[in-house]
């Protein structure tokens, strides 16, 4: 169990990108803070780039962990927690991103020993993260933004990557003004399904004994009713998040929003994912099954969680090759073809 729990974390931990921003990131956009007294200070952020002509909208959600949105490298350079060429999309849309609750647009990370790298944990992120945090506050800025900007009403995106391919689904159901759903390397079943998936799939490729595998997932078994038992509680975590945060990502399956949806919903798959893909397939049949004809669900077979592409030449060395500007572009296809 703990070299698959490992290579989960891992993966959850290093679910950024890194793309070198040459000019000072705070001033491409212009940030707007909403007070709200349930979910507190909402702070979101618009890409500056002719926000008086009239465009359609994407909300973008990122992945998990409490990064700040970018990060200052050595080199005088920004990496970000998001997956989107901005400037380039906000030629034609408006684009807007939301930092999560008490944590800063932009910040310096520290590193562990280990190298990986961390941003400090503070209470109200603690008390506030949740699925229902990220969908109350996704709906409170799209009706302000609307309010604000000259929007075509006619797209109002919302696209989510990895845990934010979870948010995107709730959001679009209890925001009416949504016409389109992106989401991306997430999972359509309960989270915590993966955790038993992996030791599954270890045991049949012979990582593990099928005896190690059983024990391990009776284990997670335990773990999850813990979970279950107290899942309003801030103060237990298991596996870094809170009982709040991993109850309220599981009480409800992204496949249960999408269902409820009959706009346009795009689904990306990696077939290479080991996190999500096992997890994903079972959308399209469930579609399939209920006779619905909304959601295209598109598999890039050799791309990871991260859009890479792994390839090993002649001599055994091992290549990653970038796919994300592929993944975006067809997605980008998708809406000019789903457009009205």
């Amino acid at each position: 169990m703990k070299n698959t729990l490992i290579l989960v974390l891992l993966t959850l931990a290093f679910s950024t990108f890194a793309y070198g921003q040459h000019e000072k990131v705070t001033d491409n956009w212009e940030t707007i803070s909403i007070a709200d007294s349930t979910l507190g200070l909402v702070n979101y952020h618009v890409y500056k780039n002719a926000l008086s002509t009239q465009k359609p909208l994407i909300v973008y959600l990122q992945g998990s962990k409490n990064f700040p949105l970018y990060w200052p490298r050595s080199d005088g350079h920004y990496s970000t927690s998001t997956t989107l060429d901005f400037r380039s999309l906000s030629q034609d849309y408006h684009v807007i991103i939301i930092s999560k609750p008490n944590i800063p647009f932009v910040d310096s990370l520290g590193s562990a020993p280990s190298g990986r790298k961390y941003y400090p944990t503070n209470e109200e992120y603690r008390e506030r993260y949740s699925l229902d945090w990220r969908t109350n506050a996704a709906d409170r800025v799209i009706d302000d933004a609307l309010q604000r900007l000259s929007v075509d009403r006619s797209r109002i995106i919302v696209w989510g990557y990895s845990e934010g391919s979870q948010v995107a689904p709730a959001v679009a159901v209890k925001n009416q003004s949504v016409t389109h759903v992106i989401s991306m390397m997430g999972n359509s079943l309960n989270h915590l399904y993966d955790f038993i998936l992996q030791e599954r799939v270890a045991a049949l490729n012979g990582d593990l004994s099928n005896e190690e595998a059983q024990s391990n997932i009776d284990s997670l078994y335990a773990e999850f009713e813990k979970i279950y038992r107290d899942p309003t509680s801030t103060t237990k975590e298991w596996f870094g998040e809170t009982y709040y945060k991993w109850s309220s990502f599981t009480l409800n399956a992204p496949l249960e929003n999408m269902l409820k949806l009959d706009i346009p919903i795009l689904y990306v798959a990696g077939g290479a994912d080991r996190q999500s893909i096992l997890n994903m397939d079972y959308a399209k049949l469930e579609f399939l099954r209920r006779g619905k004809d909304n959601l295209t669900y598109k598999v890039f077979p050799n791309c990871d969680h991260f859009c890479l592409e792994t390839r090993v030449d002649a001599s055994g060395k091992k290549e990653w090759i970038d796919r994300l500007g592929e993944v975006n572009g067809f997605a980008l296809e998708w809406l000019e073809e789903n457009g009205k």
